[in-house]
């Protein structure tokens, strides 16, 4: 009879600790993905960005802004000369 005891006591922790492995693994896996979700909208804020880096960066933007708050004119090429420099 005692010997019975000790084996139900056995399965029981084993039992305990299957369950307790598998909240653990729930609780990873729902982890994972908040992580998964988070990575995605930060690649796509990253994708936002740099289109936006783009445009920002572009010439013809540049052009516009030197022109009207500087009041800095495209040069001609006969304004232009060219500096050769020595070897």
């Amino acid at each position: 009879m005692a010997g019975g005891v000790v084996w139900i006591g056995v399965v029981a922790v084993l039992l305990a600790g299957v369950v307790a492995l598998n909240v653990a693994v729930l609780r990873l896996n729902m982890r994972l993905d908040q992580l998964a979700r988070e990575r995605s909208d930060l690649r796509a804020q990253n994708a936002a960005l740099s289109v936006q880096l783009s445009s920002q960066a572009s010439a013809p933007r540049i052009q516009r802004l030197a022109a009207k708050r500087l009041g800095y004119v495209q040069a001609t090429s006969d304004q232009t000369s060219y500096v050769t420099l020595p070897h």
